[in-house]
């Protein structure tokens, strides 16, 4: 594999276009209101509240006439912006720092927005990059896109937590498990917490 072809399959590029229909890559009963979207009556800033971030969501998508065999479902990922650099200079593209991991997004990303402003129309050249490794996803993103800020990635296909959520939590998790198992073993209250629940 070449150092091109490395490079290539680590980054991807999401132009969102506010004049562009985009109802087709969200999920059925999907309501894209002004600062926030809702899913089957269920808001995405509060999925994020309730399961802390990186979370995801899945659910069916409407059937298509033109792609039948095509994935019936859409992931959903939420996540947090952690950092954000302005562009220096001339350089026209902001960057800013996700708490997922882009590895398994990056191939099926179809559409990505900020949950506070999903119609935001002042939009600027962004890229996203996770502390994890070398993963880039570049996308249209919201010029006042800030630390703390929601934002969701629209996926094709169904995706694990464990797919999304960072190593570091994912090793945090292990180490929790792995003391709750003593504890259980020798007696004590089991306090082993059995992960969120991936999705409704």
């Amino acid at each position: 594999m070449t150092v091109l072809h490395t490079v290539l399959h680590s980054t991807a590029f999401v132009w969102n276009d506010p004049r562009r229909d985009a109802r087709q890559l969200w999920p059925k009963d999907t309501v894209i209101g002004a600062h926030d979207i809702v899913v089957a009556g269920r808001a995405l800033s509060d999925l994020a509240r309730e399961r802390r971030t990186p979370c995801i969501l899945i659910a069916p998508v409407a059937p298509s006439a033109a792609h039948p065999e095509a994935d019936p479902h859409v992931t959903l990922v939420v996540a947090r912006i952690t950092a954000r650099e302005e562009p220096p200079g001339w350089h026209r593209e902001a960057s800013a720092t996700v708490d997922c991991d882009l590895r398994a997004i990056v191939p099926l990303v179809t559409h990505v927005e900020r949950l506070r402003t999903p119609r935001a129309r002042d939009l600027v050249q962004t890229v996203l990059r996770t502390d994890e490794d070398d993963t880039r996803l570049h996308a249209r993103l919201p010029k006042a896109l800030s630390p703390g800020d929601l934002i969701v990635f629209a996926c094709t296909g169904a995706l694990a937590l464990s797919q999304v959520a960072p190593r570091t939590r994912t090793a945090a998790a292990a180490v929790v498990d792995a003391v709750a198992e003593d504890v259980e073993e020798t007696g004590g209250v089991c306090r082993k917490y059995r992960g969120e629940p991936f999705a409704d």
